[in-house]
């Protein structure tokens, strides 16, 4: 079990006029403050010596290596997802080491239906373990026609 105090307190659904845009507020409490310590405003190490740009000049047919995450890191993993009325995933989004406390990402419905019950659903994890879920229903904007 972590002993990471992490929660969801705000899980917020704005449907978008089109009906098919779903912007997701959240608010995660208990994260570390990514500014303290040697951190670049970014977020990044700053003492890393490791480059996000290959390097050309390099006689090499093998792509280069992306940058391995810190495996000590102190931050959650979030999946955002949108599920119809039979639980079903309609579409997600994974963020990984999430560091904002507040944050508002927009989630495309691919075939939007005014008749279906949605719920937003957020789930936090740390070192492969969920820390917190939370729900909350919500339906589409009804449109007088």
């Amino acid at each position: 079990m972590s002993d990471k105090q992490y929660k969801i307190s705000v899980l917020q659904p704005k449907v978008l006029p089109d009906n098919r845009r779903i912007t997701l507020e959240m608010t995660v409490e208990g994260l570390p403050n990514p500014f303290d310590g040697d951190f670049a405003a970014c977020g990044i190490n700053r003492t890393s010596n490791v480059s996000f740009f290959p390097d050309m000049s390099a006689e090499t047919d093998e792509p280069p290596t992306p940058p391995r995450p810190d495996e000590s890191s102190q931050y959650p993993n979030i999946e955002l997802s949108i599920l119809n009325s039979r639980r079903q995933q309609v579409v997600n989004l994974f963020i990984i080491e999430h560091k904002e406390q507040n944050t508002a990402l927009t989630l495309h419905l691919p075939t939007p239906d005014p008749q279906e019950q949605y719920t937003a659903r957020a789930e936090l994890s740390f070192d492969d373990e969920t820390i917190d879920i939370l729900e909350t229903p919500f339906i589409l904007n009804q449109v007088n026609q």
